[in-house]
């Protein structure tokens, strides 16, 4: 039997296999509020108050029809571009669904790419997101995710778990800081998604091969690939105002710049997905990013990504790769 070949060793490869997430509607559950969340705005801080523990279906079924549409979309594009696409699957088991509740109420299968990350041929299971909530949906990727690793090239390995009483200093890993170039691994610190015992654990597992860069983020960051990502080689879209400072590897890059508009509320504007070293698929609203990338001859698939952004996730945060060629 041909092995399954797992490699990811940069952000713009040409991608051959991915996951992409579902929208769960039967156990979505609102996330409830605590110190975790503290990054959000007022405004979604008050909303997450109000219905944090409440079935989203009950109360916004038209929008999470809208973000099912648009999940949908990210992986038709990709299937239409030749890229195998998995789903993950709705959760199985009651005991699933209760995991950590007496911790935070709250359940979402949107998000296919923070929990795993694959480096080089190397798969790690990301099963303890800093918010309790989201841990429970690696019960949603592993029944997926196992097999195919079973019969891959890949080492195959798990994140020490993370204790459900809430401390801002465990072990966080989340794939949305987690940028790769060879063996330059790039993360992005806000003390919203990974942790410094996580990047320690990180550096510490790919050894002295790998040079770890740590990107200190604006506060009101979760990710840095909302900020800041890699199109191709020497190429890579940003928000300065939200990047403290670039790495001295990264300085000679080419640099597409995108500033927060005040129609804008979250900053997704550099997050996308490379299909390969010449074509993007991004959200649609971001059309103003078009020109920058038409004259260095890459071309965007814009696809509407508005209800996702709301619930946390733009393109890349869809998709979780497992081959790049």
């Amino acid at each position: 039997m041909t092995k399954n070949i797992i490699n990811v060793n940069n952000e713009w490869g040409q991608l051959k296999e991915a996951f992409v997430g579902i929208v769960d509607y039967e156990n979505m559950i609102e996330p409830e509020y605590m110190d975790a969340l503290k990054w959000e705005s007022d405004e979604v801080i008050g909303y997450l108050n109000q219905y944090g523990g409440k079935k989203t279906d009950e109360f916004f079924h038209d929008a999470l029809t809208e973000l099912d549409s648009q999940v949908n979309s990210i992986a038709n594009i990709l299937s239409e571009y030749g890229v195998n696409v998995h789903r993950n699957i709705v959760l199985a088991y009651q005991e699933e669904k209760d995991f950590l509740t007496d911790v935070q109420k709250g359940y979402t299968a949107t998000g296919g790419a923070d929990f795993f990350l694959v480096i080089k041929d190397k798969a790690i299971l990301l099963n303890n997101m800093r918010c309790p909530f989201r841990r429970k949906q690696m019960y949603s990727i592993r029944p997926v995710l196992e097999p195919i690793l079973k019969n891959s090239n890949a080492t195959y390995v798990a994140l020490p778990p993370a204790s459900p009483h809430y401390t801002d200093n465990d072990i966080y890993l989340e794939r949305g800081d987690v940028l790769i170039d060879g063996y330059n691994v790039y993360v992005g610190f806000s003390g919203n998604g990974s942790s410094k015992a996580g990047i320690e654990w990180l550096e510490q597992f790919l050894g002295s091969a790998y040079k770890i860069f740590v990107i200190k983020l604006h506060p009101k960051i979760l990710h840095l690939d909302t900020v800041l990502m890699f199109n191709r080689p020497g190429l890579l879209t940003y928000y300065p105002e939200y990047v403290e400072d670039l790495p001295y590897t990264l300085k000679h890059w080419d640099k597409i710049e995108v500033h927060s508009q005040p129609n804008e509320h979250l900053t997704f504007g550099a997050n996308s997905i490379s299909i390969n070293e010449s074509t993007i698929v991004a959200g649609s609203e971001y059309q103003r990013l078009v020109p920058e990338y038409e004259k260095r001859g890459i071309q965007i698939i814009h696809t509407p990504l508005q209800r996702s952004y709301q619930w946390g996730a733009g393109a890349r945060c869809l998709v979780g790769v497992l081959h790049r060629a």
